[in-house]
């Protein structure tokens, strides 16, 4: 498959430029609880024009900034925010990137459509990403309280984390106030707003929506929403949703009595989770491993969804047990056969202390060699897509070659080995957890790292829990 895609990408992409991709113009993913949007989730956010959207509710998605980056890729210029494909395609070895990934799901005639077209022309995305708003019943990790609020809590109670030294401490030192400047139900939110005029209009070509969040489905503003789609004729739509599986039943129940709808073609449902149990529920703050799994074979049971996916963000700490979580993937593969649920693979590279590549070598290779071995085993049983095989061999390559986790760090790795002991030092103390959860070679190596003890005693603020209704 690999070589397949490799072919598509040097046939279709290169062709147009060697930096060309398709995601710019008929992907985006946009953030209306705070105005931001990329052409998909991997640049960083870029904030929307608040009065271009008054006249051009298309603009939440075509941005001046996007199409200064559609002009340089079809001359050929590697956009610096996409540096997650060109590290990737840098590896060699013909490392298939989320360019091709994001790209050959379009018509090749769209394709060339658009490249032909001028760069700055207004484009309705085919594949479109919105988040209302940031609420969150999870607190995961990795995430931070412009995305949750939840997170938000956690520093509103104990104060920003402390003496974190490295490119990505910013994120875990604000109570995520930005992301909510119209509060959680968006009144007077201009994006939302822009968002529904543009509905009518944006519906006739769409291919997919899928709703994020946040936790989509504690948004009040999402099953809002609903009821618009539910109006709506889009015989061609596929209407994706992201959710966490974790809380009511009875919203569980409501998505999947939204499955049957007849107005849309079909839904999928988009999940997450890349570790197991306790790894699992160490990563991801307020997942239980086993109401997860449940839930999602219930989903799969009861509803009318034509496919699932599972979403596994590989954080190092993910690494201690991902092929396990592979194998048990593979159970539910075998029950509701082998692409419902299917699996992908997305490399963190934000914050780059918890980069997969932070490790010291010997525990890269301890975790390099579990995957190089689960690969093998599994290449050839039909369970998993070529797909998502050449996204495991991917990641292997990423532990064995890549250095860095993006262009932009520029500390060396002891600051960012400093910085995940920290953290999690401090993680374990708000959260009530315990990183021994995870293999000893893991706790024999942060051993060796030395932070600043006073950080347990002065770190822990006396403050008040966030008022949130999820």
């Amino acid at each position: 498959m690999s070589k397949e895609l490799f072919e598509w990408r040097q046939r279709v992409l290169d062709s147009i430029s060697p930096s060309f991709c398709a995601a710019k113009w008929l992907n985006s993913t946009i953030h209306l609880g705070h105005g931001y949007t990329h052409s998909c989730h991997l640049p960083i956010p870029h904030p929307i024009d608040k009065e271009t959207i008054k006249v051009n509710p298309s603009a939440l998605h075509n941005t001046a900034h996007k199409k200064t980056q559609r002009k340089r890729m079809l001359a050929g210029e590697r956009p610096r925010e996409c540096e997650y494909c060109w590290k990737i395609e840098d590896i060699g070895r013909k490392n298939i990137s989320d360019r091709v990934y994001k790209s050959i799901i379009y018509n090749d005639n769209d394709i060339k459509n658009i490249a032909n077209a001028p760069f700055d022309k207004d484009i309705n995305p085919r594949t479109l990403e919105i988040s209302f708003d940031r609420t969150c019943n999870l607190a995961c990790s990795y995430c931070n309280a412009g995305y949750s609020t939840t997170w938000a809590q956690d520093i509103i109670k104990n104060g920003p984390y402390q003496k974190l030294k490295s490119d990505g401490a910013g994120a875990y030192q604000h109570s995520g106030d930005w992301a909510e400047p119209y509060g959680k139900f968006n009144h007077g939110n201009p994006y939302v707003k822009a968002f529904f005029e543009w509905w009518p209009d944006l519906s006739k070509e769409l291919k997919e929506i899928r709703i994020t969040g946040g936790e989509a489905v504690v948004s009040h503003q999402f099953w809002n929403f609903i009821e618009v789609v539910k109006k709506t004729h889009s015989p061609d739509l596929r209407f994706s949703v992201n959710t966490n599986l974790i809380g009511k039943r009875s919203n569980l129940d409501k998505l999947i009595d939204f499955t049957y709808e007849d107005n849309y073609k079909e839904f999928f449902l988009f999940t997450s989770c890349e570790a197991v149990g306790k790894h699992a529920e160490y990563i991801r703050d307020g997942l239980i491993y086993s109401e997860w799994r449940d839930n999602l074979e219930y989903f799969l049971t009861k509803s009318k969804a034509g496919a699932a996916t599972i979403m596994m963000t590989i954080t190092s700490l993910s690494l201690f047990s991902i092929t396990d979580f592979l194998n048990d993937m593979a159970l539910l593969k075998e029950k509701f056969t082998p692409y419902k649920p299917a699996v992908d693979l997305n490399i963190l590279r934000w914050p780059s202390f918890m980069s997969p590549l932070v490790f010291p070598d010997n525990i890269k290779k301890y975790c390099r060699d579990k995957l190089y071995l689960w690969y093998n085993e599994n290449k050839t049983n039909n369970l998993f897509s070529k797909g998502e095989l050449a996204q495991v061999q991917r990641l292997i390559d990423y532990i064995d070659i890549v250095d860095k986790p993006h262009r932009r760090t520029t500390e060396d790795k002891t600051k960012l080995q400093h910085d995940f002991k920290s953290f999690y030092s401090q993680y374990d103390i708000r959260r009530n957890k315990d990183i021994n959860v995870f293999p000893k070679m893991l706790t024999d190596w942060l051993d060796t790292i030395y932070i600043d003890k006073s950080i347990h005693d002065t770190q822990l603020n006396i403050g008040r829990m966030a008022d949130y209704d999820l």
